[in-house]
């Protein structure tokens, strides 16, 4: 009654079902995959950049300096 399935996984970026040896189904892909690592490093350092300028500028506003 119930069919064992193959093991396997999805791609990160189509979803689609592969084998277990690969990060993704294609080169397409993996180098769409590359550009979206690329941009969430990117916004996280932006974030992390803008959390200590805001830091830096509540300090000097309640220290009236």
């Amino acid at each position: 009654m119930a069919e064992r399935l193959v093991q396997h996984k999805h791609c990160p970026v189509c979803k689609k079902a592969m084998s277990t040896e690969k990060e993704t189904c294609s080169e397409e892909c993996a180098l769409r995959h590359q550009k979206q690592v690329r941009e969430r490093k990117r916004t996280m350092y932006f974030f992390y950049f803008s959390m200590v300028v805001l830091v830096i500028v509540l300090a000097f506003q309640f220290l009236g300096i």
